[in-house]
């Protein structure tokens, strides 16, 4: 029977490159495309931003770059990544940004000032924007690492009072238990999110 939540992001690369999970595996990709879009979208930009001077993609360049860094780390990327020589994403970036460098150079003509090999190969500095937006990806990552590890109604608890921002008393009595049953399972969900998040990966891809 197959888990109610797809693997983390930080997790499943290894049954990404097992397509042979049939189910489990599309699943897995569903979720790392949901997570990663978005700090993609920022790099995207970035680069383009970077290798015209300042200037902004329309929607459809970015919707086609981003498919085609996806399409390329599905296809190959996530074998060739390994987490000992450096973060993912450090890894997706270098890879958006070949596939921002390839549709520039489609686009322009020699005449209108097509890309130089150097200004090509240059990745522009990760900006503060793009930090925040795979930080949000990576604690989305975290929090469902979270929920696969502990009881389902140990992460109701601790998802009402620390997500939601709902009261600990309006908790208890919302479902029926005492105060100190919320305390305690929110203090012990925070406990088991520390562990989690002192992990070397997430530690890696948290902090430069």
């Amino acid at each position: 029977m197959p888990a109610p939540f797809p693997t983390t992001s930080l997790n499943l690369l290894s049954k990404l490159k097992r397509a042979d999970d049939g189910g489990s595996w599309e699943v897995s990709w569903k979720r790392f495309v949901e997570l990663y879009h978005e700090p993609l979208e920022v790099v995207a930009r970035a680069c383009y931003r970077h290798h015209t001077g300042g200037q902004h993609p329309s929607w459809s360049f970015m919707e086609d770059s981003i498919a085609d860094a996806m399409a390329d780390f599905f296809a190959k990327g996530q074998h060739r990544y390994d987490s000992s020589r450096g973060r993912l994403r450090t890894y997706l970036r270098v890879l958006v940004n070949a596939r921002i460098v390839d549709r520039l150079r489609k686009e322009r003509p020699i005449d209108e000032g097509a890309l130089s090999p150097a200004t090509a190969d240059a990745l522009p500095e990760e900006s503060q924007a793009e930090r925040e937006s795979f930080h949000r990806a990576l604690l989305a990552t975290l929090i469902e690492d979270l929920r696969n590890q502990i009881p389902m109604r140990q992460f109701e608890i601790f998802e009402r009072v620390k997500l939601k921002h709902q009261s600990p008393p309006f908790v208890a009595e919302e479902l029926g238990i005492t105060r100190a049953m919320v305390d305690r399972y929110v203090y012990k969900a925070m406990s088991k999110l520390r562990t989690l998040a002192e992990q070397p990966e997430y530690q890696e891809e948290f902090n430069d």
